[in-house]
């Protein structure tokens, strides 16, 4: 038998999944919050804890640049005008979500023009 994530329906540890914390800066305070991340086919789910991840950020067509954080990085999906600012704990960690989302982008895709744009 295999576990299921009930939201999506999907086997825990599907490939191209992963899960942890990262920082999150809040929208308008600017201040670095722990936040749970579970990257889930073309999108990244975050919320407060494992169990409730309820907000989503679409990958498909996102732009992920740098930041001025050392271990940070920002994603602004296509069409939006927010910009989500994540902070890793370690460049190690910081380098395996980075692989993590490219290659969610670049599965998920609908079409060859929307493959991962890094800066």
């Amino acid at each position: 038998m295999t576990a299921v994530d009930p939201p999506g329906g999907e086997p825990f540890g599907a490939p191209g999944e992963k899960t942890g914390w990262l920082s999150k800066r809040a929208h308008f305070t600017l201040r670095w919050r722990p936040t749970w991340f579970h990257l889930k086919g073309g999108r990244l789910l975050y919320g407060e804890s494992g169990q409730s991840p309820v907000k989503t950020i679409p990958l498909v067509g996102a732009e992920v640049g740098g930041s001025d954080d050392p271990l940070g990085w920002t994603i602004t999906p296509q069409g939006a005008k927010r910009c989500y600012h994540l902070r890793a704990a370690s460049e190690a960690e910081q380098q395996s979500w980075l692989r993590g989302i490219s290659d969610a982008q670049i599965a998920h895709a609908r079409h060859g023009t929307h493959a991962c744009v890094l800066q």
